[in-house]
C-alpha cells in the first residue's frame, strides 16, 4: 500500500512537471540558457577535479543538490573506498542510505581549492541570484521547475561530453536538500542521466545489501 501510494505521488509529481513545461517560461532563454551553461561548465570542471583525485574505478556517484527555493547548488562525490569506511559508523540496516545521502560523500562543495568551485559559487549563484528576483506567489512552482530542468539538462550535457570509459561506473543525479520530494527528484534526474540498467539499478537502491 504505502509502495503504492509512493507511485502515485511520484506519477503525480512527474505530470506536473510536464504540464508546467507547456506554460509560458518565468525565466527568459537568456537566463535559462546561462544557467545551463554554467552547471554544464561547473559540473564538467569539478567531475574532472574527482577523477584526477580517484581512481575512476572507485567513485560510483556524483550528485548535484538543491533547495526548494532554488537559492543555490552544489555538488558532491562518493567513491567505493570512502563509503566502505563510513558505513562502519552505522547499522547494517542504513548502509544503502548512507552509501546514496550526498552529505556522507567523499568530497564536494567547499571541500576542494576554491577555483574548482568558482563556477558553482560564483556564475551559477549570481545566475540563480538574479532569477530569484522573479519568483511570486503564483509562479512558484513553475519557476521551479524551469530551473530543475535547466540544471538537468546542463548537468546532461556535462555527462555526454566526458570521456564514457571515466563515467562507466558512475551514478549521476540530483537531489533537494532536506525536502519531502527530495527521492522523487533523484529518481526522476537518474532516469534522465543515466543508461536504463544504471537507473534501474539506482531506484532500487535501498534495497540493496551492499
Amino acid at each position: 500500500m504505502i509502495l503504492k501510494t509512493l507511485m502515485l505521488i511520484e506519477n503525480d509529481w512527474c505530470q506536473n512537471v510536464y504540464e508546467r513545461k507547456i506554460k509560458m517560461n518565468i525565466l527568459s532563454n537568456s537566463i535559462i540558457q546561462d544557467l545551463i551553461q554554467n552547471v554544464y561548465k561547473g559540473v564538467t570542471e569539478t567531475f574532472n577535479y574527482v577523477l584526477e583525485r580517484y581512481n575512476s574505478n572507485d567513485v560510483f556517484a556524483y550528485s548535484l543538490y538543491i533547495d526548494d527555493y532554488c537559492s543555490y547548488l552544489g555538488w558532491a562525490a562518493n567513491t567505493i573506498s570512502h563509503y566502505e569506511i563510513e558505513k562502519l559508523n552505522y547499522p547494517k540496516e542504513e548502509h544503502p542510505f548512507i552509501k546514496w545521502y550526498y552529505p556522507q560523500f567523499a568530497i564536494g562543495l567547499g571541500e576542494v581549492p576554491e577555483k574548482i568551485d568558482s563556477v558553482f559559487n560564483n556564475e551559477i549563484q549570481n545566475i540563480l541570484n538574479d532569477a530569484n528576483t522573479l519568483i511570486s506567489e503564483d509562479n512558484f512552482e513553475q519557476y521551479q521547475a524551469e530551473v530543475y530542468d535547466s540544471i538537468i539538462e546542463g548537468f546532461k550535457k556535462a555527462i555526454e561530453n566526458i570521456d564514457k570509459k571515466k563515467t562507466k561506473n558512475v551514478i549521476f543525479f540530483v537531489s533537494i536538500v532536506d525536502s519531502d520530494n527530495a527521492e522523487i527528484m533523484e529518481n526522476y534526474s537518474a532516469e534522465q542521466l543515466n543508461s536504463y540498467e544504471k537507473f534501474i539499478t539506482f531506484k532500487n537502491r535501498f534495497q540493496s545489501k551492499s
